[in-house]
């Protein structure tokens, strides 16, 4: 009786051994490769469903190709990827020409790497307008006295309104593939001629900044009465197509 009860033991505990090890061995990692294949299948299904609506935002996108190409045109127009003063001189005096000024003056400085941290730049100022004449007659001041009146004026303008800081910057223009191009103008012609080829060169096809506009009257005896000298400081933009400066190092 004994050793019948130690074999049905016996036979259990071997029972219980072979369950567990199949379990162990067989049936639990064959679980877990289940729900792992499951939770694969949960991140490819969402993986779809992302790339299933980015495909219908591409086809949208798509839809309006053309309008999307004319904006790059003009975008390209505006800042090019190279600096093209021939063309921006051809515009300036095409500007210049319509407005009825007079470009005396145009240099270009050094081009200048873009730093969004000194991205500040002066409010524009210009001096008032020549006074009216008046029916008694008044003293007129020395030229010299005039253009520094004028100066003053305009200079106290620029301290009053004091500097205006940049919009916000995309983080894909950096100082490697974005350039500054600092510009300065002289123009002659009377004031509001002045203001128009101001208006006209900030609305122009190229993108241009006006840093500082100051205005003196003309003291050239040969020109008209109420002529006043424009400068104009600015700046123009130069944005590097990395897939040219790819090519050009190979």
């Amino acid at each position: 009786m004994d050793k019948n009860r130690l074999w049905v033991i016996g036979a259990l505990l071997v029972i219980g051994a072979i369950v567990g090890l199949g379990w162990l061995l067989g049936i639990s990692p064959k679980l877990s490769e289940v729900r792992l294949a499951e939770a694969d299948r949960d991140t490819t299904l969402a993986q779809n469903a992302a790339y299933e609506l980015q495909v219908l935002a591409l086809k949208k996108q798509f839809e309006n190709i053309d309008e999307l190409t004319d904006d790059l045109s003009a975008i390209q127009l505006a800042v090019p990827s190279s600096a093209e003063i021939p063309a921006l001189i051809d515009e300036f005096n095409a500007i210049a020409a319509s407005s009825q000024v007079v470009i005396s003056a145009f240099r270009q400085n050094d081009a200048q790497a873009f730093d969004p941290a000194l991205l500040v730049v002066a409010a524009p100022t210009a001096a008032a307008p020549p006074p009216a004449p008046t029916s008694e007659a008044t003293p007129s001041p020395a030229p010299s006295e005039a253009a520094d009146a004028a100066t003053d004026a305009a200079t106290e303008a620029a301290t009053a309104a004091g500097a205006v800081p940049a919009a916000g910057v995309d983080p894909r223009l950096t100082p490697a593939n974005f350039i500054a191009i600092p510009l300065s103008l002289t123009v002659t012609g009377r004031y509001d001629s002045v203001l128009d080829f101001v208006s006209g060169i900030q609305n122009g096809r190229r993108l241009v900044l006006i840093n500082a506009l100051s205005t003196v009257p003309t003291v050239d005896v040969a020109v008209v009465s109420g002529t006043v000298t424009g400068t104009i400081t600015a700046l123009v933009y130069v944005l590097l197509d990395p897939n040219t400066e790819a090519q050009t190092a190979q």
